[in-house]
């Protein structure tokens, strides 16, 4: 299942001595079921890190907060359900 998801992200900057703490909003097709299947993989967290050009040095603790819909959009017809375990390391 592909689905829509509208996701909440926070960050820090660092400026100086301390951090600023900033949150954006942003809409991602996914095949992702979880927040946590999100956070714990690299390679997502990059591409929307990339796509908010979020690159350099100074952002710290990027994470996704909060998801505030979910809507499925199509089924997927290359990826099979059953391989869902196999590429984000757990099912549910």
């Amino acid at each position: 299942m592909i689905y829509l998801v509208g996701l909440k992200l926070a960050y820090k900057i660092k400026r100086g001595n301390g951090y600023i703490n900033n949150y954006r909003t942003i809409e991602i097709p996914t095949r992702m079921k979880s927040i946590e299947d999100i956070n714990s993989s690299p390679e997502m967290i990059m591409n929307i890190m990339a796509s908010l050009k979020l690159t350099g040095k100074k952002i710290y603790d990027f994470h996704v907060k909060e998801e505030y819909f979910r809507k499925e959009v199509s089924r997927s017809f290359a990826h099979k359900e059953v391989d869902y375990e196999r590429e984000f390391g757990k099912e549910e």
